[in-house]
């Protein structure tokens, strides 16, 4: 499958998966991330893993039209449940889940990351729980691509093993929900959600009562100093 076939968010996520032996796409929908990535020569194999059985059916005729039945497999797992060691997987991509439930299955399933040297995670929501559980699983962010794709903003996360703390531990929370990697990197597109971000905030606060507008204060607050370290 030639990129042109894959969104720019999948696009990206295929983009920042290295060299490995094998993938494991959880949650592979109709397995576009794992064909690209064998047919790129990016991954000598794939496993594409869904908990349902109707995109692993779309997955496996995307991949026999590519031609590519005896370097992927399709498997019906709930999240890594059924990913073995036996396997041999080295890479692991969870792409469009929400941060929550992409969180509780690394976390719940933390026994079969051993050996794996690289996890690819696009989540949809909540990516403070991922950069939270990525510590937690002593392995750590080596970059963020902030992007867009047909209106909407994505985040892809290059996750590696070894824990490497924040190097100014103070803004640990901050970091977390707004991701060390692009306010550091001082990324534009990230800097212009951020400035949009604040403009809403501040229109939202005109409209609520006083009682209320404790929480969107800390966010403003929150999104300024943002503002600030990126500039």
């Amino acid at each position: 499958m030639e990129d042109k076939n894959l969104s720019l968010r999948l696009k990206a996520v295929k983009e920042t998966v290295k060299k490995c032996r094998k993938v494991a796409d959880i949650g592979c929908d109709h397995g576009y991330v794992p064909i690209a990535l064998v047919s790129g020569g990016i991954a000598e194999s794939a496993i594409c893993c869904d908990i349902n059985k109707g995109p692993l059916t779309g997955a496996d005729y995307n991949i026999k039209m590519a031609g590519l039945e005896g370097r992927i497999e399709t498997r019906l797992s709930d999240g890594l449940h059924n990913i073995t060691a036996d396997d041999g997987v080295d890479a692991i991509v969870i792409a469009g889940m929400g941060g929550r439930l992409m969180s509780d299955i690394l976390i719940s399933e933390r026994d079969k990351l051993e050996g794996v040297k690289q996890m690819v995670l696009q989540p949809q929501s909540e990516l403070f729980l991922i950069r939270k559980a990525v510590r937690e699983l002593s392995f750590h962010i080596e970059s963020e691509r902030f992007l867009k794709d047909m209106g909407k903003y994505y985040t892809v996360i290059d996750v590696l093993p070894g824990r490497v703390n924040y190097k100014e531990p103070e803004y640990t929370e901050l970091y977390d929900i707004y991701s060390e990697y692009l306010i550091n990197s001082k990324d534009e597109l990230y800097l212009e959600y951020i400035r949009n971000s604040i403009k809403v905030n501040e229109g939202y606060l005109l409209n609520i009562e006083e009682a209320k507008r404790s929480p969107l204060n800390k966010k403003l607050d929150e999104l300024r100093t943002v503002e600030r370290l990126m500039t």
